[in-house]
């Protein structure tokens, strides 16, 4: 595999992660995005989280008696379930690490350097191919 390859590989497999979270818009193809859900309370607390947001928090009226401290807490244990879940259903192991912008930046800036390269010496081939074969001609 050439660098060109290897680079090109390591990026799209980026790309492709970005997009398995919800982190890329929406490309108009009817795919729906991810869906986690998660709950807590005994499910008198519920949560839906869609490309990484939560879209919806459900709490049952009962919950409001168990005060704003044990409930702020319930709430956050449905929101982190459903980002698991989320994170699961893409694929992903639940503590894996989101992707870093910075170091896709520079991948892509290394694929460009790359191809920048490989187009040169295919040129520079070429040229002295063509070359030859005027010499040839003469």
């Amino acid at each position: 595999m050439t660098e060109f390859d290897r680079l090109f590989q390591q990026t799209r497999q980026a790309l492709a992660s970005m997009r398995s979270t919800g982190q890329a818009p929406d490309d108009g193809t009817g795919v729906q995005p991810a869906r986690g859900t998660g709950s807590a309370a005994g499910g008198q607390v519920e949560v839906v989280a869609v490309g990484q947001r939560v879209e919806s928090v459900t709490v049952d009226p009962r919950a409001l008696r168990m005060g704003a401290e044990m409930l702020g807490e319930q709430i956050t244990l449905a929101v982190n379930a459903a980002l698991d879940d989320l994170r699961l259903q893409a694929g992903d192991a639940v503590d894996a690490p989101a992707v870093d912008p910075v170091a896709l930046g520079q991948q892509l800036d290394e694929l460009q350097n790359e191809s920048v390269r490989s187009m040169a010496a295919m040129t520079d081939a070429l040229t002295d191919a063509v070359r030859r074969i005027q010499q040839a001609a003469r």
